[in-house]
């Protein structure tokens, strides 16, 4: 028997398929619900759009990023509540024997919480720019741990519910109260005025907890059900939503009266009809007027606006999931999408912080807007490669998890050692019905 000698060329690692499929594996690791973080990527990208690019021209008139406003913030939230029952199916099934323990959840989702409220609130302190928005999110993370245990039937069944009621509530409310909005970020220094502080959090803030929290519900719903299974059913779900929600509001405002009746509130009163229209109202809507529900305008929370979001989020979950499974192995393909998908709070953290350095650096005088088309798309693509290939290297070279997200699982671990997974918990939903952790 001949033996040949070694060629060093094809020592362990070297090996070009070996490389390659080591890079695809990082990239698109197996049991990872791809379509998620690519849907999250595109919300994150969507997002910066609405930051970095004016909403509204000088006539008033919306501009093409007016098509993001509302609805990339959904997509976000969404996500958020998907990633939330993703992250804790390990602990609530507990010993596998399908009756779910909550108390096994409680912790881990807690800590995530109260880490995104201290980052938000560290992040509000230092933006001058925008409307962090986690804060919020930490709140209602928390209270989504009282409808974790339901099904996805009651989940969907309360969404609806949340979504129709909600706003009324809040109308009535702020308009009984005399409650004026406000957009300043959460930070530190509010805690001086907690009444001030948790009237904004839930009623007159830029994201109103009293009616995100259908986002966050629906993201739950969608991830109870095996999503690669449901594919036709949720984009029905989403398209039914998006129609119900644009249909509805466009009947009110031209077949019933609620435009000329807008028309006169908004004249009495000064309010911007067109901004509440096609470019936001940030957050809720003027509480002049009952007519002001009928609206499906960004940030306007009414129910028409809740709903139509909410599908287009949906479709585009489903959109994204879809084509994970054609692509099947080659899911690495969406990398540019998905590793900062991945990553959601490290992301967003970073852009919060680099708009404020950027946006001086680049507008020549930021204090009159975002300034011009030119500069607003060189800002934008200073945000959108640094965000892409960030990651990009991070899952290559790094690890799967962000640097926040890495450190708030590292957390999870320490004040729960023995649990299970930390942060990242399993379930299936994948197209090819294997685990998703996220």
């Amino acid at each position: 028997m001949s033996s040949h000698p070694a060629d060093p060329h094809r020592a362990q690692g070297s090996d070009p398929g070996t490389t390659s499929a080591t890079v695809a594996n990082r990239l698109s690791p197996a049991g990872r619900l791809i379509g998620l973080d690519a849907a999250r990527g595109i919300a994150l990208l969507a997002m910066m759009v609405t930051h970095i690019f004016a909403l509204a021209d000088d006539t008033g008139m919306p501009t093409w990023a007016a098509i993001f406003a509302g609805r990339a913030s959904a997509l976000f939230a969404v996500l958020a509540g998907c990633s939330l029952v993703l992250s804790t199916r390990s602990r609530l099934d507990g010993a596998h024997d399908g009756r779910g323990r909550l108390r096994d959840a409680v912790p881990s989702v807690l800590i995530r919480a109260a880490a995104i409220v201290i980052i938000g609130l560290c992040l509000g302190s230092i933006s001058s720019l925008l409307a962090v928005i986690l804060v919020n999110y930490g709140i209602m993370f928390a209270l989504a741990l009282l409808f974790l245990r339901l099904r996805a039937g009651a989940l969907f069944a309360i969404t609806g519910a949340w979504m129709l009621l909600t706003p009324v509530v809040s109308m009535w409310v702020r308009s009984t109260f005399l409650l004026e909005p406000s957009y300043l970020p959460m930070g530190f220094f509010d805690f001086a005025t907690p009444g001030t502080m948790l009237t904004d959090l839930f009623l007159t803030g830029y994201y109103p907890v009293l009616q995100w929290m259908s986002y966050i519900l629906l993201g739950m719903a969608v991830a109870k059900l095996d999503i690669g299974r449901h594919l036709l059913g949720l984009f029905t779900v989403g398209l039914s939503l998006f129609v119900v929600g644009r249909g509805s509001s466009w009947l009110l405002l031209n077949v019933f009266g609620g435009d000329a009746a807008l028309v006169e509130d908004s004249q009495m009163w000064g309010i911007d009809l067109t901004a509440a229209l096609f470019t936001g109202s940030y957050g809720v809507t003027s509480a002049t007027s009952w007519w002001w529900l009928a609206i499906a305008g960004p940030h306007s929370a009414t129910p028409f606006d809740l709903l139509s979001t909410a599908g287009t989020a949906v479709m585009t979950i489903v959109a994204c999931q879809a084509a994970t499974v054609l692509l099947g192995r080659r899911s690495w393909a969406l990398a540019p999408l998905s590793a900062p998908g991945s990553m959601p709070l490290s992301v967003y953290a970073a852009h919060v912080v680099l708009i404020e350095i950027t946006r001086p650096a680049i507008v020549n005088d930021p204090t009159e807007g975002a300034g011009t088309v030119a500069e607003q798309s060189t800002e934008y693509l200073v945000h959108a490669l640094t965000f892409v290939l960030m990651p990009l290297l991070w899952k290559m070279f790094v690890g799967q998890r962000g640097p926040l997200e890495g450190g708030i699982a590292a957390v999870i671990r320490s004040a729960s050692p023995g649990s299970g997974t930390g942060s990242a918990g399993s379930g299936s939903g994948s197209g090819s019905g294997s685990a998703a952790s996220e």
